[in-house]
């Protein structure tokens, strides 16, 4: 079962209230959601998750780990849209940002622009897969006030497992999302629209005290991650006449070594830092004034010299779906490559510092992915991913219908249409073993009485599932002619295919 990754964690109390819809009750985080009526088939919760134990089992899922599942994800609230294949999923978490921000309303445009970059072009969800495209600040007023509006695709293993709008904040010392997925295919703007009739309906019960909290500290140029010079600066914003120390340990050496510098009255602070020697450190950037929580942030530099700086945001797994995407940040005006299986598929220039490239991986087979960024006067950098692409049963079928063609009967034994998908419904006429477990299928396209006409010879492996005289719908490869034996002793000439499975003709 795929693992969605979701950013909250909680424990919710649902309740149903007679109202246009459904008013769900979430009383953790202190909010109610109304969902349209007629809209979601199912809804799922921690607390009703029992009486959905058939659902489950249907779906080979347990429930003790599904239980866990949502309350170790921080599922409040899952809802399925089947007319329109997407699902609403509402989940809240007291994680580092709640910790830092605790409700977004009351923080300042510095401290909630920086949470919106690291949704935009921040590392910080691109680690967990997440590749947002949008990302914007919308006050939907009364109790609700602040979201932030996004549009994502979410890979893990190399494979896209959703792509969907989403809608987040931290309030009340959660970090809350209503999250709208959709699989298999891509996410549309009637799918962001079913998100904003979500949002019509929901809101805040009760708007919690802003406890004592660290104070602000907020980057508008970060520590790099990689760099091939011994100095950068790190710039910010803080209290007024904080003090900000950035204190390093080397972790392949002994070095040690701080900084600091105190914020003017506007609370911006520029602070240069001089790495001693080449090597990774961790650096904790601490700001502090007398009386108040310090704000600290951990981060991890690696320094060496002639270095082209490369970070990863997305990478292929070992197993692959019908694209993946790999994508990251370098320095501007390196050509970034890739090659799949020998040969170059396609290359850039990065202009700006982010890169992303999309490969097409539906083809079952063995990949060897090769990522590639050079800039001269730098070493060069390359990157090895080896991954598979196996179709599942499922996968094979839905490719079969999608590609077969009802061709007409009188071309389908042309050369030029052999090795195509095809798809008939008809009478099966006579099945006949040959060798092994073969049979050869007489198949016919129409039927007068007990009269066939247009037939097709099938060859397959095994029976068909059905009886002689049944209708029913084949899909099968066209496979040139097929010889047939008259009573006149001539030979006679019939379309024959391979089939790929026969299913009921309803």
């Amino acid at each position: 079962m795929r693992k969605l990754i979701f950013t909250l964690v909680f424990f919710a109390l649902l309740t149903a209230i007679p109202a246009l819809g459904e008013t769900y009750i979430l009383s953790d985080i202190h909010a109610y959601v109304e969902l349209p009526d007629d809209t979601y088939e199912l809804v799922l919760t921690p607390d009703n998750l029992k009486h959905h134990t058939a659902y489950l089992n249907a779906q080979n899922m347990d429930y003790d780990a599904t239980y866990n599942a949502f309350l170790s994800e921080g599922i409040l609230l899952q809802a399925t849209d089947t007319d329109n294949n997407r699902t609403l999923v509402i989940t809240a978490k007291k994680d580092v940002d709640a910790q830092m921000y605790f409700d977004l309303n009351n923080q300042d445009d510095d401290m909630r622009r920086e949470f919106r970059l690291a949704h935009s072009n921040g590392i910080g969800y691109n680690v967990l897969g997440y590749s947002y495209s949008s990302a914007a600040w919308k006050n939907y007023g009364g109790t609700t006030l602040r979201f932030l509006q996004t549009k994502y695709s979410l890979h893990q293993e190399g494979q896209q497992v959703c792509t969907g709008y989403q809608r987040r904040t931290i309030r009340n010392g959660y970090t809350i999302t209503l999250d709208m997925q959709v699989t298999g295919r891509n996410a549309k703007d009637t799918d962001n629209t079913a998100l904003e009739k979500i949002m019509k309906g929901f809101g805040f019960s009760q708007i919690l005290e802003m406890p004592d909290l660290p104070i602000k500290l907020a980057l508008s140029s970060p520590p790099p991650t990689e760099t091939n010079s011994d100095t950068f600066t790190i710039t910010g914003s803080t209290e007024k006449n904080a003090v900000v120390t950035a204190t390093l340990f080397s972790l392949t050496s002994s070095a040690s070594k701080s900084f600091n510098v105190s914020a003017g009255s506007s609370g911006d602070f520029k602070l240069k830092i001089t790495l001693p020697s080449q090597g990774v450190y961790s650096l904790t950037l601490t700001a502090q004034t007398p009386g108040t929580i310090p704000a600290q942030r951990i981060f991890a530099v690696t320094y060496q010299r002639g270095l082209l700086p490369v970070d990863l945001f997305i990478v292929p797994g070992e197993t692959l779906g019908d694209t993946t995407t790999i994508s990251g940040s370098t320095i501007s005006g390196a050509k970034v490559s890739v090659s799949v299986n020998g040969p170059i598929v396609t290359d850039k220039s990065s202009t700006k510092s982010n890169f992303s490239f999309t490969l097409d991986t539906s083809k079952e087979g063995t990949y060897i992915i090769i990522l590639s960024v050079t800039k001269k006067g730098l070493e060069s950098r390359s990157f090895s991913y080896t991954a598979t692409r196996t179709l599942t049963d499922a996968e094979r079928i839905q490719r079969i219908r999608s590609s077969a063609k009802k061709i007409d009967y009188s071309k389908l034994k042309s050369d030029s249409n052999k090795g195509k998908n095809v798809v008939y419904t008809g009478y099966i006429v006579d099945i006949t073993p040959t060798i092994g477990n073969e049979h050869v299928v007489t198949f016919a396209l129409s039927k007068s009485g007990s009269n066939y006409k247009n037939l097709i010879y099938v060859i397959c492996d095994g029976g068909p599932g059905f009886e002689a005289g049944e209708k029913c719908k084949l899909y099968a490869m066209a496979d040139g002619t097929y010889s047939v034996l008259t009573n006149d002793g001539k030979d006679k000439t019939y379309p024959k295919v391979q089939a790929h499975f026969f299913e009921s003709a309803d």
